[in-house]
């Protein structure tokens, strides 16, 4: 949702002061449990006032990286998975963005088909869109086909073939892009998977150049359902709320079914939202195109054409905000929109 449909719905009152939040707010809002209280004696500061072990846990999940079991069925592990990995964006070091991980069943006993996207509200000017015009996310990185190995591990046993790479540009900045890429380079060479609970643990080995040598690695991600992330981004971005306040916290709530987000949205449901956000990012999205299109036309008649057929979306654009109880829900959303996650700016 463009910014001029944003302030066209209402003009906000100033906000009140946000009260200080606790590092055990922002805990429970991404889903971060405290580390073992051995490891908890470290001085407090900073985010939150998390202790320097309590600010690691929103890196990885020190608890599940000690105690998580090697998986023996595979189809444990299959279903959508958000990394953990999101301490540097919450300290400003970087911008957001957030992996996410399908895990489905391979065409043939013990393999995986695993995608691997990058959640990012905004895009690089020039790249690819972002959103399908059909409402889809398509910030794919990677997709690997793998199987496990005589060691037990999953890897690519295609020789190169099974690991396929989108090409997107993930980030504004081409070496930030690379850094990113590398960092979410998991499936170049064999891995392990371990779980406790609804947290996942991947085992990786990466290459360091320019020797080749490997080095160890681990990453944690939690369970979410399927619609979760996509759905929670595309909040972010219909309502132009922060990523890096919002995202993380809103997948958990959506997929928990509960939590301030889902109360506001009562006495809709969040199946009808979903589908008010859908739209909205479709329609956006087919205006973006028409809008390169009227500039790259090459004559007169087909820049009219094109001009009709963004006037006719205007139109239905428009007509979809006539209706006084979505104008009014929306606007609610809007108001309420401080309130889904903690304010820890």
């Amino acid at each position: 949702m463009n910014r001029v449909f944003a302030c066209a719905l209402l003009c906000l009152a100033p906000v009140a002061a946000v009260a200080e939040v606790t590092c055990a707010e922002l805990q429970a809002a991404f889903r971060v449990p405290p580390p073992a209280a051995s490891l908890s004696l470290s001085l407090p500061g900073g985010l939150g006032k998390c202790s320097r072990a309590e600010l690691d846990m929103f890196e990885i999940n020190g608890t599940a990286l000690a105690e998580a079991q090697p998986v023996t069925d595979l189809a444990e592990v299959h279903g959508t998975w958000l990394g953990d990995r999101v301490l540097s964006y919450l300290l400003g070091i970087t911008v957001p963005g957030q992996e996410v991980i399908v895990i489905e069943p391979g065409e043939v006993p013990d393999s995986l088909n695993i995608r691997q996207y990058w959640m990012k509200s905004v895009s690089p000017p020039g790249n690819a869109p972002l959103w399908s015009e059909d409402g889809d996310y398509l910030g794919l990185v990677a997709e690997a086909k793998v199987e496990r190995d005589r060691n037990g591990r999953l890897a690519d046993t295609r020789y190169g073939e099974g690991v396929r790479y989108s090409g997107m540009m993930v980030e504004f900045e081409r070496s930030h892009d690379l850094l990113v890429k590398s960092d979410l380079n998991h499936f170049e060479m064999p891995f392990a998977l371990r779980l406790l609970g609804d947290v996942l643990v991947l085992d990786g080995e990466r290459r360091l150049q320019p020797s080749r040598e490997t080095r160890e690695y681990a990453r944690s991600y939690t369970r979410i359902a399927p619609e979760a992330a996509e759905l929670a981004l595309a909040t972010v971005a219909v309502l132009e709320l922060s990523q890096t306040q919002n995202f993380d916290c809103l997948a958990h709530q959506i997929t928990e079914g509960e939590g301030p987000f889902i109360d506001a949205l009562a006495p809709r449901s969040l199946a009808e939202f979903a589908a008010f956000a859908e739209g909205q990012i479709r329609r956006n999205v087919q205006r973006t195109a028409l809008t390169s299109a009227m500039r790259a036309a090459e004559d007169d008649t087909e820049l009219a054409s094109i001009q009709a057929e963004l006037m006719a979306l205007l139109e239905v654009m428009q007509a979809s905000m006539s209706d006084p109880e979505t104008r009014e829900f929306v606007k609610r959303l809007i108001t309420l929109s401080g309130t889904f996650c903690p304010d820890f700016f």
